[in-house]
């Protein structure tokens, strides 16, 4: 009996994106709650890169086939799941953790992780968009609370997460104010900012202030070591800051802490990793977004699986613009 092969970006030690190699493993069969996936595309994420250099465990062990984010076809569904048949289009986001990634050319997925993709999407869109939009849209609707005409900061706008975030919030009615270069600053506008404004400012809290028109409501932040001390000072009375991520320690001294407490300001930790399970709701709601363009994906660049090393190289340089997104089938 001839056993069912495919390709698959894999990594048997942890370390930088050059520890990738292509291997022919053998194709997996989905068990209870899991659907088995002919992936067209797949997106790579920061977080991959933390998982292959060890920083968190990869599901499994190692060997690991990394990535998070795919969009593809339905081959083959395991016992107890009902929602999803053969044929059909889905995608899906938050794999490498507790399943195997997504850089395969067919993947196992919780059903809990999948969401049925709309056929006007194009497969490289719908993995470009999934974890930049479900982490926009939990971290700025169900964990900011963002509401209409609330000013609205976006840390890295012109990023993966950064250049959906705006989309979400502009969509809600929100103003929105983007963390950017200036050379990405025109591109953060077409996304649906009203204002864009260079975090490298040594007057970084006044600017904010200032952009904001009084001081922001609520803000998602992906730089708290660098952000988050001048966006408590350019807080208004009740904000909310949403953490996804740092680079460095996050420290706040007395006479800031003192300034969140008087403005009963709500500083929220994120991960989309940590609810697995309720992303299939979170994609069903972007969906229609993505099917009638009211959120569009920007592709910074495409690779092909023999490339993956390279894509997450990419992902690591300045000025990216949207995602990166790696061509499978």
């Amino acid at each position: 009996m001839t056993v069912a092969r495919m390709r698959a970006a894999r990594y048997r030690e942890h370390g930088t994106p050059d520890v990738l190699t292509i291997e022919s493993v053998r194709r997996p069969t989905p068990g209870r709650g899991e659907v088995l996936v002919d992936v067209r595309s797949a997106g790579v994420n920061p977080i991959d890169t933390y998982v292959m250099a060890g920083n968190v465990p990869p599901a499994g062990g190692l060997p690991a086939t990394t990535g998070s984010d795919l969009a593809g076809v339905v081959d083959d569904v395991g016992p107890g799941v009902e929602r999803f048949a053969s044929g059909d289009r889905v995608y899906a986001t938050a794999l490498g953790l507790r399943s195997p990634g997504s850089l395969a050319e067919y993947a196992v997925v919780p059903a809990s992780a999948l969401a049925h993709l709309p056929s006007a999407v194009p497969f490289v869109d719908g993995a470009a968009a999934a974890m930049a939009f479900a982490t926009a849209w939990r971290g700025l609707r169900d964990r900011g609370g963002l509401q209409i005409g609330d000013r609205c900061l976006v840390a890295g706008a012109a990023g993966g997460v950064g250049h959906a975030a705006v989309q979400v919030a502009a969509a809600a009615g929100a103003t929105v104010v983007g963390l950017a270069r200036p050379e990405t600053a025109d591109f953060v506008r077409d996304l649906g900012a009203d204002e864009v404004v260079d975090y490298r400012r040594d007057d970084l809290a006044a600017a904010l202030e200032g952009a904001t028109g009084g001081g922001l409501d609520v803000a998602l932040e992906t730089h708290a070591d660098a952000n988050l001390v001048p966006e408590i000072a350019a807080a208004a009375s009740g904000a909310r800051i949403v953490v996804l991520g740092e680079e460095g320690t996050v420290s706040v001294d007395p006479g800031t802490a003192m300034t969140a407490k008087q403005a009963d300001l709500d500083v929220r930790f994120m991960s989309l990793a940590a609810a697995v399970d309720e992303q299939a709701p979170v994609l069903g709601a972007v969906a229609p977004f993505l099917a009638d363009g009211r959120f569009r994906p920007r592709v910074d660049s495409r690779f092909d699986l023999d490339e993956a090393a390279a894509a997450y190289r990419r992902l690591g340089e300045s000025g990216l613009r949207g995602r990166v997104v790696v061509d499978i089938g």
